[in-house]
């Protein structure tokens, strides 16, 4: 339960980013309308097409969560309240646990209500195991890359000023797309083609081919496997949590050193 309110409380101070909330909705919302089959996700009962509804959700609102969680390792040492949070009976890795569930929740929430949504409209089509479906796509592919922008988000913001720190985490969240999404490839006439990769998760349970954008690429390369997907998957969050302990290590020597 003093998880659960702190997480709360989190989130109500997250949620009050009303402008990046509101430009996390509309990248949301932007996802929906992305489709590489002949209608939108919740216009048919084909699980795919969630999946990919849930990579677009994986993809743009990041973009906010980047410029949104540039305080998350540093408010406590910018507000000079680090001394109260550490005198309190919380163990530090549960305040740091409940402060990323909270304010992530709170900027995720868009993404979740859209992915619902679509899942909605896909039972009503057919697909009994559509909110099933979503809940895992949530927890496998939307929130985990909401989590790595939001660990670049604090780790710029644990050494650069402010509106620095969200330019440079955005800068940054789009190189991570460029490295593993977005896949050059030759062409006959010599020249480069950027295909889109599929998430490994999508891949190895819903049946996406390896390239959203090119359905032969089936033919041709070997989609992930559940095992694959999982590694990955756990990799990511590895990378996350270790950034998220790095912005708070940096941010509190920087303190100390003002001191």
């Amino acid at each position: 339960m003093r998880s659960l309110s702190l997480a709360g409380t989190h989130f109500r101070l997250a949620a009050r980013q009303r402008a990046l909330w509101i430009v996390s909705f509309a990248l949301a919302l932007l996802s929906i309308t992305i489709t590489v089959n002949p209608g939108l996700s919740f216009e048919t009962d084909n699980p795919t097409a969630l999946a990919l509804t849930a990579q677009m959700l994986a993809l743009l609102p990041p973009i906010a969560y980047a410029a949104a969680f540039t305080d998350l390792a540093a408010e406590a040492e910018r507000l000079g309240i680090s001394e109260i949070e550490a005198s309190a009976p919380v163990l530090s890795f549960e305040l740091v646990a409940a402060r990323v569930a909270g304010s992530l929740a709170a900027m995720a929430l868009p993404s979740a209500g859209v992915l619902l949504f679509c899942a909605g409209g896909q039972m009503l089509h057919g697909n009994a195991w559509a909110m099933p479906q979503a809940a895992f796509l949530l927890i496998g592919i939307v929130l985990p890359s909401a989590l790595i922008a939001a660990s670049l988000s604090a780790f710029a913001g644990s050494f650069l000023p402010r509106a620095f720190a969200r330019i440079a985490a955005i800068v940054a969240w789009i190189g991570v797309l460029f490295l593993t999404v977005f896949v050059p490839t030759p062409t006959a006439g010599g020249g480069l083609r950027v295909h889109i990769a599929a998430n490994p998760v999508a891949q190895a349970f819903f049946g996406s081919t390896p390239l959203l954008d090119s359905p032969e690429s089936a033919a041709t390369v070997a989609a992930a496997t559940p095992l694959e997907s999982v590694v990955l998957l756990a990799l990511e969050l590895a990378i996350a949590v270790a950034l998220i302990a790095a912005a708070g290590a940096i941010a509190r020597r920087r303190a100390y050193r003002r001191r």
